[in-house]
């Protein structure tokens, strides 16, 4: 379907009335839906005209986190992804978009891949897997994440299982890194944060502080 700026969307539904949409530019979830309600967020201020990343939902970083030789976070999130595979199973929507390499990527980054990212709606979840294959006769390495948006409460948001991670907080200077370790069973946010946690474990807990626990 066509959603914003006339770019091309997916709509996924449930049949047990989970909701999701994927804009094909960035491959980026912009919304899921459980029970009407949107757990992703999605900055008023989001373009849609293919000059800048959509600024919301679950944008990919890749080849590269964060800043580094080429534009920050890479460049999937600026190309246009297409359409591999699509399936239901048990009324659960599957749809498997595809990214190659092309001129625009070879200009930051030559070399020839493929990456494939599975889409999986449930009742009450939402399941990704990017698979990253490299199809040049050459090796080459890269950083890859989901630079996901959830809706939430600024001040009545937290996050459990980050207990005795080692941490880089990068406030008040983002150059020089304080290191230190969590302690909190509990992670708030009273105000500004920007704090990397280093071996954090594959499954955290987030309260949105709207009612919702992701």
């Amino acid at each position: 379907t066509e959603g914003e700026g006339k770019l091309p969307k997916l709509v996924l539904t449930s049949a047990h009335g989970s909701e999701a949409e994927i804009y094909l530019y960035g491959g980026c979830i912009t919304s899921w839906k459980v029970a009407k309600k949107d757990l992703l967020f999605v900055r008023p201020d989001a373009v849609f005209n293919k000059k800048k990343p959509i600024s919301g939902g679950a944008p990919h970083c890749f080849p590269q986190f964060g800043p580094g030789p080429m534009q920050q976070h890479g460049f999937a999130r600026n190309m246009d992804w297409s359409i591999a595979e699509s399936q239901s199973e048990d009324g659960n929507p599957i749809v498997t978009l595809e990214l190659k390499d092309g001129p625009y990527s070879r200009s930051m980054w030559d070399f020839s891949f493929q990456a494939l990212y599975k889409i999986i709606l449930r009742e009450k979840s939402l399941s990704t897997e990017l698979i990253i294959t490299n199809t040049d006769t050459k090796p080459s390495s890269f950083n890859t994440a989901l630079h996901t948006y959830f809706r939430a409460s600024v001040t009545a948001a937290s996050v459990k299982g980050l207990k005795g991670c080692k941490t880089l907080n990068k406030d008040p200077d983002p150059k020089n890194p304080l290191e230190g370790k969590e302690e909190r069973d509990i992670v708030t946010f009273p105000g500004f944060v920007d704090c990397i946690y280093l071996n954090a474990p594959s499954e955290v807990i987030l309260d949105n502080g709207l009612g919702d626990t992701i």
